[in-house]
Protein backbone atom coordinates (compact mmCIF):
# COMPACT_ATOMS: atom_id res chain seq x y z
CA UNK A 1 0.00 0.00 0.00
CA UNK A 2 1.36 3.46 -0.85
CA UNK A 3 0.09 6.72 0.55
CA UNK A 4 1.07 10.23 -0.58
CA UNK A 5 1.15 13.47 1.39
CA UNK A 6 1.91 17.00 0.15
CA UNK A 7 3.10 19.51 2.71
CA UNK A 8 1.46 22.50 1.01
CA UNK A 9 -1.75 22.81 -0.94
CA UNK A 10 -1.81 24.59 -4.28
CA UNK A 11 -3.65 27.93 -4.46
CA UNK A 12 -7.04 27.69 -6.19
CA UNK A 13 -7.63 29.54 -9.40
CA UNK A 14 -9.66 32.18 -7.59
CA UNK A 15 -7.62 34.88 -9.30
CA UNK A 16 -9.39 34.08 -12.57
CA UNK A 17 -12.65 35.30 -11.05
CA UNK A 18 -11.16 38.45 -9.48
CA UNK A 19 -11.34 41.89 -11.13
CA UNK A 20 -8.53 42.64 -13.58
CA UNK A 21 -6.89 45.22 -11.29
CA UNK A 22 -6.62 42.77 -8.37
CA UNK A 23 -3.05 41.50 -7.98
CA UNK A 24 -2.60 37.80 -8.49
CA UNK A 25 -1.44 36.09 -5.29
CA UNK A 26 1.86 34.24 -5.53
CA UNK A 27 1.65 30.51 -6.09
CA UNK A 28 2.62 28.56 -2.99
CA UNK A 29 5.61 26.34 -3.49
CA UNK A 30 4.83 22.67 -3.16
CA UNK A 31 6.83 21.12 -0.38
CA UNK A 32 8.22 17.63 -0.04
CA UNK A 33 5.92 14.76 -0.95
CA UNK A 34 6.16 11.64 1.20
CA UNK A 35 5.15 8.09 0.37
CA UNK A 36 5.34 4.94 2.45
CA UNK A 37 5.10 1.21 1.96
CA UNK A 38 5.10 -1.86 4.16
CA UNK A 39 4.07 -0.16 7.43
CA UNK A 40 3.83 -2.83 10.11
CA UNK A 41 3.79 -3.52 13.84
CA UNK A 42 4.63 -6.87 15.38
CA UNK A 43 2.05 -8.39 17.70
CA UNK A 44 3.64 -8.44 21.20
CA UNK A 45 5.17 -11.75 22.27
CA UNK A 46 3.61 -13.54 25.22
CA UNK A 47 1.61 -10.68 26.66
CA UNK A 48 4.58 -8.32 26.82
CA UNK A 49 3.88 -4.61 26.91
CA UNK A 50 6.34 -3.67 24.14
CA UNK A 51 6.89 -4.42 20.49
CA UNK A 52 8.54 -3.04 17.36
CA UNK A 53 7.45 -1.79 13.98
CA UNK A 54 8.70 -0.39 10.73
CA UNK A 55 8.01 0.93 7.25
CA UNK A 56 9.78 2.30 4.20
CA UNK A 57 9.44 6.07 3.86
CA UNK A 58 10.43 7.94 0.69
CA UNK A 59 10.44 11.64 -0.20
CA UNK A 60 10.44 13.74 -3.36
CA UNK A 61 10.96 17.48 -3.45
CA UNK A 62 13.41 17.96 -0.59
CA UNK A 63 14.93 16.33 2.44
CA UNK A 64 12.75 15.55 5.45
CA UNK A 65 13.68 14.48 8.98
CA UNK A 66 11.57 11.99 10.94
CA UNK A 67 11.55 13.42 14.47
CA UNK A 68 9.04 11.17 16.24
CA UNK A 69 5.88 9.10 16.12
CA UNK A 70 2.74 8.61 18.20
CA UNK A 71 -0.38 6.47 18.19
CA UNK A 72 -3.44 5.96 20.36
CA UNK A 73 -2.47 2.26 20.30
CA UNK A 74 0.80 2.86 22.20
CA UNK A 75 1.83 4.91 25.20
CA UNK A 76 5.21 5.78 23.67
CA UNK A 77 6.95 5.23 20.34
CA UNK A 78 10.72 5.71 20.13
CA UNK A 79 13.06 5.78 17.12
CA UNK A 80 15.83 3.18 17.49
CA UNK A 81 18.99 2.15 15.70
CA UNK A 82 20.25 -1.43 15.82
CA UNK A 83 23.80 -2.59 15.32
CA UNK A 84 25.84 -5.70 16.05
CA UNK A 85 28.99 -5.28 18.13
CA UNK A 86 31.10 -8.34 18.97
CA UNK A 87 28.10 -10.58 18.22
CA UNK A 88 25.83 -8.57 20.54
CA UNK A 89 22.73 -6.70 19.32
CA UNK A 90 22.76 -3.08 20.47
CA UNK A 91 19.67 -0.92 20.20
CA UNK A 92 19.88 2.81 20.89
CA UNK A 93 17.20 5.46 20.96
CA UNK A 94 17.87 8.34 18.54
CA UNK A 95 16.22 11.73 18.12
CA UNK A 96 15.68 11.55 14.34
CA UNK A 97 16.28 9.91 10.98
CA UNK A 98 17.02 11.85 7.77
CA UNK A 99 15.09 10.92 4.60
CA UNK A 100 16.50 12.16 1.28
CA UNK A 101 15.39 11.82 -2.32
CA UNK A 102 18.36 9.56 -2.96
CA UNK A 103 17.90 7.36 0.13
CA UNK A 104 14.58 6.16 1.52
CA UNK A 105 14.32 5.41 5.23
CA UNK A 106 13.81 1.72 5.92
CA UNK A 107 12.73 0.78 9.43
CA UNK A 108 12.64 -3.02 9.77
CA UNK A 109 13.25 -6.08 11.91
CA UNK A 110 16.97 -6.53 12.47
CA UNK A 111 17.71 -2.88 11.63
CA UNK A 112 16.63 0.61 12.52
CA UNK A 113 13.04 0.46 13.79
CA UNK A 114 10.22 1.88 15.92
CA UNK A 115 10.17 0.65 19.52
CA UNK A 116 6.66 0.77 21.00
CA UNK A 117 5.78 0.70 24.69
CA UNK A 118 2.50 0.41 26.65
CA UNK A 119 0.88 -1.63 23.89
CA UNK A 120 -2.92 -1.28 23.63
CA UNK A 121 -5.45 -4.11 23.41
CA UNK A 122 -6.09 -3.31 19.71
CA UNK A 123 -2.60 -4.46 18.66
CA UNK A 124 -3.69 -7.90 17.46
CA UNK A 125 -2.48 -9.84 14.42
CA UNK A 126 -4.60 -9.14 11.35
CA UNK A 127 -5.71 -5.69 12.52
CA UNK A 128 -4.32 -2.28 11.57
CA UNK A 129 -3.27 0.65 13.73
CA UNK A 130 -2.70 4.28 12.83
CA UNK A 131 0.67 5.85 13.55
CA UNK A 132 1.26 9.60 13.21
CA UNK A 133 4.75 10.45 12.01
CA UNK A 134 6.19 13.82 13.04
CA UNK A 135 8.57 15.26 10.49
CA UNK A 136 10.54 18.39 9.80
CA UNK A 137 11.02 19.81 6.30
CA UNK A 138 13.59 22.60 6.46
CA UNK A 139 12.12 24.00 9.68
CA UNK A 140 8.50 23.40 8.72
CA UNK A 141 6.68 20.75 10.78
CA UNK A 142 4.81 18.03 8.91
CA UNK A 143 2.74 15.05 9.96
CA UNK A 144 1.82 11.91 8.11
CA UNK A 145 -0.64 9.31 9.37
CA UNK A 146 0.26 5.79 8.26
CA UNK A 147 -1.85 2.67 8.53
CA UNK A 148 0.27 -0.18 9.88
CA UNK A 149 -0.62 -3.87 9.61
CA UNK A 150 -0.25 -5.84 12.85
CA UNK A 151 1.72 -9.01 12.07
CA UNK A 152 2.08 -12.21 14.05
CA UNK A 153 5.54 -13.52 14.90
CA UNK A 154 7.01 -15.21 11.84
CA UNK A 155 5.18 -13.04 9.28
Amino acid sequence: MTRLFASAALIALAAACAPADTPTPPVAEAGPVLSYTDAFVMEPIGGRDLTMGGLTLSVEGGDVTLTGASSPSFGTIELHTMSMTDGQMQMRQVESFLITESEALELKRGGNHFMMFDVGQDVVSGETVDITLNLDADGEPMTLVVEAEVRAIGE
